[in-house]
């Protein structure tokens, strides 16, 4: 999608072209905002002799023209807010060696539908990707750690994610308000799952359980408690394959509710055999 949006005659690129605001620090250039309307901007790997390295907190806050851009592979850090607000940004491009994102980055950036972590990224900060409501499927890294508190939250159009085996932390509330999540595997490492990560949305001011969604994960770990706890479909699941297609392979899950009723039908089961018998032995007598 990118590479369609740059191939219109409106950008910024270069070390010279003006619109795009800099800073220099101990020998390296900082991206600290920008002037005018850009629509598609090209960030250079250098300004004058000094390599990118970091776009600076609210570089683009509320930049409501900006559609696509490209960072060059020197940036090691984006910082919060960044791109706050950028209601018309369909597509960003990531650095390879991309270190750090900052809290809210993209948040309600409404219009981007496709994002590509780097592999180098460990951590993903509160509010992230917080009401992006174009994202759809999205591919985590696979040596990610940690997801912030309401990362994900309010992305209304997200269908799939993918995890890794290294995930151990999922704030709370992270993906808060996600309907059409239907499956995500929570790998045995994961350790704490915040309030309301998983599973919950809500209808005017009361918040409801989403009851197409089915956790996977392994048996007696804190995904499996989670789900019980908070009456999510949970499913044991150990495969290696954490893409959509591979989660529908797993077991049926089953919720809270199921297995109480279930106990309770089997109670009910012991409690007629058991009367029966005793009728029975009365009428021998």
């Amino acid at each position: 999608m990118l590479d369609k949006l740059f191939s219109d005659e409106t950008y910024i690129s270069g070390a010279e072209t003006e619109g795009l605001l800099y800073s220099v620090h101990d020998g390296e250039a900082v991206v600290t905002g920008f002037t005018g309307r850009p629509e598609y901007i090209d960030i250079p790997d250098f300004f004058s002799c000094y390599p990118v390295t970091e776009l600076r907190d609210n570089a683009f806050y509320k930049c409501e023209t900006l559609r696509g851009i490209d960072l060059p592979d020197t940036v090691a850090r984006i910082g919060h807010h960044c791109f706050y607000a950028c209601d018309k940004l369909e597509a960003v491009r990531l650095p390879d060696g991309l270190e750090e994102i900052g809290e809210g980055c993209f948040c309600g950036c409404v219009r981007l539908s496709d994002i590509t972590l780097p592999a180098s990224l460990d951590k993903l900060p509160d509010s992230c990707f917080r009401a992006c409501v174009s994202l759809s499927d999205v591919k985590l890294p696979q040596g990610l750690k940690s997801i912030g508190e309401l990362c994900f939250s309010d992305c209304e159009g997200l269908e799939s994610i993918s995890t890794g085996n290294e995930l151990s932390s999922i704030g709370s509330g992270a993906f808060y308000m996600c309907p059409k999540l239907e499956r995500i595997y929570i790998p045995p490492v994961c350790t704490y799952i915040g309030d309301q990560a998983l599973g919950f949305d809500c209808n005017g001011n009361q918040l409801i359980t989403n009851e197409h969604l089915v956790i996977l994960g392994a048996e007696d770990s804190a995904a499996e408690r989670y789900a019980f706890t908070n009456g999510v479909a949970f499913s044991c699941y150990n495969g290696e394959d954490h893409t959509a297609a591979g989660l529908l392979s797993a077991p049926k899950a089953l919720k809270k509710a199921d297995i109480a009723a279930f106990s309770g039908a089997a109670v009910f089961a012991v409690l007629i055999i058991s009367l029966l018998r005793r009728l029975f032995l009365q009428k021998k007598v």
